[in-house]
Formats: structure tokens, C-alpha cells, sequence
């Protein structure tokens, strides 16, 4: 009986030797147009599947597999008298081996200018539908979804023709997760074009995880735990030198991604913990690094430092002074590289500012022991025309540049959230205490402690005042203006405490609360 394997693939890599492999141990390689042409330089025989099917691909190329002759031949238990009768009826063979990947609809979404129309095409049906027939059937039939498996499937062939089932179980298990992770692409695609195209904005009814390792870790938060980074796109960041990233590094990789997408003006910030400890902008990374480091000298070290201009020379060699794990940055200016990579243990980033303008996974997803919490994203895209001034004092020009600079950090911040701000510089932080005027208090002790003048700085707060007290404190220590979103029982109390103090209050009408 003739031993049919079925290749029909996207991407060719290691293809060759496969089928010339599987030539050799007997095998009769069915293929489809495009592979077929392909495989016709390395094979000494191979059979069209319009041939084997007697029926010709139509629809320019959209139905090539979808026929009875091919599907009953993957489908058939050997097991069962009745399908091996069935397939002698209807002179249907028996297809061992299916090679299949998938049409490339990831990289065609992602590839700029790529149309609608375009990405649709790429939506690959033939193959999904071979893939399931061949992993359902997985004690007959050998199903290769990943180049990766090629040589270790044909060691296995070259010592038995029948393979292990613990191996093609692997396989099944791992095709069923392809088509998963396929399906989920396609449909979180969708739901993103729904959206563009309708007013209506809901939350999906499903939530699908599915997305590929992209790298194993050596460990999580802590080294008893196991840790793995997966991703559903291509990466927008590089590594350009340094150790391998661990857990708590890509975690802080992402808090700075997230952070420096807020500045557009040349803009230095300093993550400890995945939390800002420095925030500063100027006219150059240099001006902007010394205003970040400023804030507090001492937590900058073994931290991270992310920027939005092209790294230079005088800004790196300031960085340099103290020991820095991370350094990210769009690009380096020439012989930048050359001074930091003396530091072996030193990560050192680029990423593609374009990959922070447009989030890939739609939604914002918490793990829970029971379930998951998806809401959107919180962009801080909210339009300051609709600030409110509620104190008889109006707040000055300066004071209200360093309101808009203070609003965007303090939404970096852990709750309750403080951040003590010039027009481009942060100078006190208070980040996640139970109790609003506890990240007051720890905001004023910070920028006193590094000697900054808060007679001069602004207080911006990531949540409402509950009380007064808070303001009592902030007017103490010199500040003489808060932005806040308002909504809270005590909004008046507060508003009333401002008056009296001769002070300045903003509410915003969001809130930026990070849990």
C-alpha cells in the first residue's frame, strides 16, 4: 500500500530535507501548487494533490485540500474495519504524515499598509482544517506544524515507521494550540476592525490568552518560581547587549515602555521596581537626565533608565557614573554603545517608537485565582480643556505646565499616588500607601530629604482628597497648587481648605488609579 505524506506549507524552512527524507524511507509526497513547485527541485516524484483528488484548485487557490480524498485518507482509524472498508469503496488511500503551517495572517497585520483586504486573504482555512483532521487522528497520522520537530520525527521513523504515541500526542498537542492561538489572532483582529468601524464599544465575550513562547526564564519574581515570557506579536525592543532578561526585567522593560509613551519633549525616566523614582525633561537627554536623577540620588541605582531621543554621548557617560541594569533607548549615537557594553552585565535596549502608539493586545488582562479582570487600557488621552479650575485662585502659567507634567506622571504611580512636580521635573513621590496622606507626607519628605524647593512645585494626585488634611500638609511644606480628578464627599471641604490657604486647586474628571 502506497504511504502518502501530505506537505503543504507557508513557511519552507527545512522543507527540503523533509521531503527528501521521507523520499527515501518510502513515503509518496503530496503537495499543493506553490509547495509543490518548490519541492519539484529536491524530489524525484511528487504528486499534486489536484491530481491525487482529481479535482483542480479553484477560487485562486482558495480550496486546494478541502475534498473527501484527502480528508477521509487523514480521518480513517486503522483500527476500524468499516473506515478501511469505506476507504477501499471509494479508493481512498491513507495519508501517514501531514505537514502543514499556516498562512502568514500575524505578519501581514502587523506589515505596514497592509490592507484590509489583504489581511482577510491570509486568514488560512485549508489549513487549520488539515491540522485538526491530522492532531484528531494523532495514533495514525503524524502531524508537523513546526520545523523544529522535522529531524526529531524522522530519527523516530528511521528506528520504527510507526511512531511513538507519547511523541505524536506532542505533536496533536501542540497543532491544537497553533489553531488556537491562529483562531485567536484572527478573531482579536476582527473585534479591533468591528471597533474602528463601529460606534458601539463592548467588552468581548470571550477572552482568549493564547499566545507563543517567546523566551524561558530562569526563574519568576523569586527563584523557587518558574517563569516564561510569551508574546502575540513581533517585538517592538531589541537587546542589544547584556545578560539574558529576567522576569523582573522584562516586567520593568514594560513599565518604561508604558512611562516614556506619556513625553514627547526629550525625556529621561528612572524605574526602580517597575515604579518612576525619577522623572525629568529639557531641551536635551543631558538637561533631562540631571532633573530625573535629581529627584532622589540614591534609589537610581541598579535601576532602569528609558529615554525618547536617540542616546548621546554626554548623557550616557552621566548614566554611566552609577551602576545602571537597564538602558533603553529608540537609538545610540555613534560610539555610545562603545562605553556601555564595557559593562558586561549590562542590558542595554532598542525599541521602535512607533511600537508605542498602538498597543497590541486589546485589552488590559489581571489574573486571578479564580478568572481574569480584562478592562481597557488607560491611556491618559483625556483632554485638558475639560480641567476645571474650583478655587477662587487661579492657578499661574508655570503652575499649570507643571500640573499637566505632575498629571502624567502621578498616573505612572502604584496607588494612592503623589507626585510633587515642576513644569519638567518630578521632585517627590509618594507611591502606594493605604492612606492618601501617607503618600503626602512620604512625596514632602522626599523632595525635602534631596533639598527641593516646594515653594515652587505643584501637587498632583492620582485620586480624589478625602479630606483636607493632605492640603493642610501640602501648604506647610510651601505648595501652593493641586491637581486632583475631584468626586469625592470631601471635595467641598477640600475646595474650602484651598480658599483659606489662598491656594490653587484643578480637577481633572478622571482618575488614574493603578491598583
Amino acid at each position: 500500500m502506497t504511504k502518502y505524506a501530505l506537505i503543504s506549507v507557508s513557511d519552507k524552512t527545512g522543507i527540503e530535507t523533509l521531503a527528501m527524507e521521507l523520499e527515501n524511507l518510502g513515503y509518496t509526497i503530496l503537495s499543493t501548487s506553490r509547495t509543490a513547485k518548490h519541492l519539484r527541485q529536491f524530489c524525484k516524484s511528487l504528486t499534486d494533490v489536484s491530481d491525487y483528488t482529481g479535482f483542480p484548485e479553484i477560487l485562486d487557490g482558495r480550496v486546494k485540500t478541502l475534498h473527501p480524498r484527502i480528508h477521509g485518507a487523514i480521518l480513517a482509524d486503522r483500527s476500524k474495519d468499516n473506515h478501511l472498508r469505506n476507504l477501499q469503496e471509494h479508493q481512498i488511500g491513507q495519508i501517514d504524515i501531514v505537514v502543514v503551517n499556516l498562512y502568514p495572517f500575524a505578519e501581514v497585520r502587523m506589515k505596514e499598509n497592509s490592507s484590509h483586504e489583504e489581511i482577510i486573504e491570509n486568514i488560512d482555512i485549508g489549513g487549520p482544517a488539515l491540522i485538526r483532521a491530522a492532531a484528531k487522528n494523532y495514533r495514525n497520522v503524524t502531524i508537523l506544524t513546526d520545523h523544529k520537530d522535522y529531524l526529531p520525527t524522522l530519527e523516530h521513523l528511521k528506528q520504527d515507521s510507526r511512531i511513538p504515541e507519547c511523541w505524536s500526542s506532542y505533536l496533536a498537542q501542540k497543532a491544537f494550540e497553533l489553531v488556537s492561538h491562529y483562531d485567536a489572532i484572527i478573531a482579536d483582529y476582527m473585534e479591533e476592525f468591528r471597533a474602528e468601524t463601529s460606534p458601539q464599544k463592548e467588552m468581548p465575550p470571550f477572552i482568549d490568552l493564547s499566545a507563543n513562547l517567546q523566551q524561558a526564564l530562569r526563574y519568576g519574581e523569586n527563584p523557587h518560581q518558574k517563569a516564561a515570557f510569551y508574546t502575540n506579536r513581533p517585538d517592538g525592543w531589541n537587546i542589544l547587549h547584556g545578560k539574558e532578561l529576567s522576569f523582573n526585567n522584562i516586567l520593568d522593560i514594560d513599565a518604561s515602555l508604558r512611562a516614556i509613551r506619556l513625553f514627547k519633549e526629550p525625556t529621561v525616566i528612572i524605574i526602580k521596581h517597575c515604579n518612576p523614582c525619577g522623572i525629568g525633561s529639557g531641551t536635551n537627554l543631558a538637561e533631562a537626565y540631571r532633573r530625573a536623577f535629581a529627584a532622589d540620588t540614591v534609589a537610581p541605582f541598579g535601576g532602569i533608565v528609558v529615554v525618547n531621543r536617540s542616546l548621546d554621548l554626554e548623557t550616557a557617560v552621566m548614566i554611566n557614573r552609577i551602576f545602571t541594569e537597564i538602558i533603553i533607548a529608540p537609538g545610540y549615537d555613534e560610539g555610545v554603545l562603545n562605553v556601555l557594553m564595557k559593562k558586561k552585565s549590562r542590558r542595554l535596549i532598542s525599541y521602535d517608537p512607533s511600537f508605542l502608539t498602538k498597543i497590541s493586545n486589546p485589552h488590559e488582562i489581571k489574573t486571578m485565582l479564580w478568572g481574569y479582570l480584562a478592562q481597557d487600557w488607560d491611556l491618559v488621552s483625556e483632554d485638558i480643556e475639560s480641567w476645571k479650575v474650583v478655587s477662587r485662585r487661579q492657578p499661574s502659567p508655570e503652575e499649570f505646565q507643571a500640573m499637566i507634567y505632575g498629571w502624567r506622571a502621578v498616573s505612572l504611580l502604584k496607588s494612592n499616588a503623589i507626585a510633587l512636580a515642576y513644569p519638567q521635573q518630578i521632585i517627590g513621590f509618594g507611591i502606594g500607601q493605604t492612606s492618601r496622606i501617607d503618600s503626602t507626607s512620604i512625596a514632602i519628605w522626599k523632595a525635602k530629604k534631596f533639598n527641593h524647593d516646594l515653594n515652587r512645585a505643584i501637587c498632583a494626585s492620582d485620586g480624589f482628597f478625602p479630606y483636607r488634611d493632605s492640603i493642610d500638609e501640602l501648604y506647610q511644606a510651601g505648595v501652593k497648587a493641586v491637581v486632583q480628578p475631584g468626586g469625592s464627599k470631601g471635595d467641598e471641604e477640600c475646595i474650602q481648605a484651598c480658599d483659606e490657604l489662598d491656594m490653587a486647586m484643578v480637577f481633572t474628571g478622571f482618575r488614574h488609579f493603578r491598583h
